[in-house]
């Protein structure tokens, strides 16, 4: 690894940023008194998984103008944010992948890390979005306060103060089960990863780092979703397209489409109006909420968060059903009742499958899904 100084930006609002210095091939931990004395040539910061959001979505634009308008388009419904409010950062392209990798964070939290490093004279140093090194596929590492799987649709992080059932279920969603999960150093990992390959840049001129070729996986890349998803995104891209007088692009959609076809249905007859299908799948999809593991924990845990009197003793996620299953110990039957009421307040269903009244708590099982 390069000389110079490595930064773990923290994850959590009440944790400080770690240093070290690489010499002689090693990192030496430093203290944020010792940064300010020691050599700042280089300088580089990683920023938490937790903290900046990772989209991976099909964009077919000859400009990087063009390719941010579609990626805002097609994720400003998944945002829990106006979009003004975030950083977008997209990935160098992947030759002759239809997807780009997409990256976001608060831009009030992205000041609050340039303002910690200009404050130590680290203001030069490039911020890179964790997610974006080249993890081996199928690993799972345990940096302590979360969890980064590389899965089957790229590099997701857990918060490891998550119950296990709900880390398991996490595991199992990206798609590697079976992968051992190491306990290793961030810093160090991170900078080690760093030197084979140097990331996408968060801050910075051009919004992100030069690509070195086909990032890792890039060529063996396989939508995961169902055709559904998939059609639904490119019609929405589409109609991103019509909208915006962008029409020379429409040729190329339809190329990822039916390659997509291709990928995931390689035995069946191509649709003779690929377009067509897309959106009468799209519309199937519209009638189903989509309600993945992600977006039903982090409903459930802010609707816990509620309360201070509520424990989840265990939990579990089934995807053909899109569904969560929980167990939980609320202080008293209006505990429970106010619990309901913000899990549907923010469009989810709460089924009791089973309730048992304690000396000193009620004890529920609970079904979580998506409003239709």
């Amino acid at each position: 690894m390069k000389s110079g100084i490595y930064i773990e930006l923290p994850s959590r609002p009440d944790a400080e940023p770690k240093f070290a210095r690489a010499h002689g091939g090693r990192l030496e931990a430093l203290s944020a008194s010792a940064v300010k004395t020691s050599d700042r040539a280089n300088a580089v910061a990683f920023a938490p998984a937790l903290s900046v959001a990772r989209f991976r979505v099909p964009i077919a634009a000859k400009s990087e103008s063009e390719a941010r308008k579609v990626a805002l388009y097609a994720i400003e419904d998944d945002l829990a944010q106006p979009v003004e409010d975030v950083h977008v950062t997209l990935a160098p392209r992947n030759a002759g992948a239809p997807y780009r990798d997409v990256f976001i964070v608060d831009q009030a939290l992205l000041k609050s890390w340039k303002e910690t490093l200009s404050a130590l004279d680290l203001g030069h140093a490039v911020i890179i979005a964790e997610a974006s090194l080249p993890f081996a596929p199928g690993s799972a590492h345990d940096f302590g306060d979360r969890i980064l799987v590389n899965g089957s649709d790229g590099v997701v992080a857990a918060d490891a103060g998550w119950p296990d059932e709900a880390i398991e279920e996490f595991v199992q969603a990206a798609g590697v089960p079976n992968s051992h999960r190491a306990n290793v150093d961030a810093l160090a990992t991170l900078a080690a990863l760093h030197a084979a390959h140097p990331g996408t840049a968060l801050s910075g001129a051009n919004g992100g780092q030069k690509s070195r070729g086909d990032q890792p996986g890039g060529k063996s890349w396989r939508f995961v979703a169902s055709m559904a998803v998939i059609a639904a995104g490119l019609w929405i891209g589409s109609i991103w397209i019509e909208t915006n007088s962008l029409r020379k692009t429409a040729a190329e959609y339809e190329a990822v489409a039916r390659a997509t076809f291709r990928t995931q249905f390689p035995a069946a007859p191509e649709p003779a109006d690929i377009h067509t299908e897309a959106k009468r799948l799209a519309a199937l999809q519209a009638g189903t909420p989509r309600a993945e593991f992600r977006a039903l924990t982090t409903g459930l845990y802010q609707a816990i968060t509620g309360s201070s009197t509520i424990r989840l003793v265990s939990l579990t996620y089934s995807a053909p059903e899109q569904a969560l299953r929980a167990r939980l110990q609320f202080a008293n039957r209006p505990d429970e009742a106010a619990f309901r009421s913000r899990l549907e307040s923010s469009g989810w269903s709460m089924e009791t499958t089973g309730s048992v009244d304690g000396p000193s708590s009620v004890g529920s099982d609970i079904i979580m899904r998506a409003q239709p």
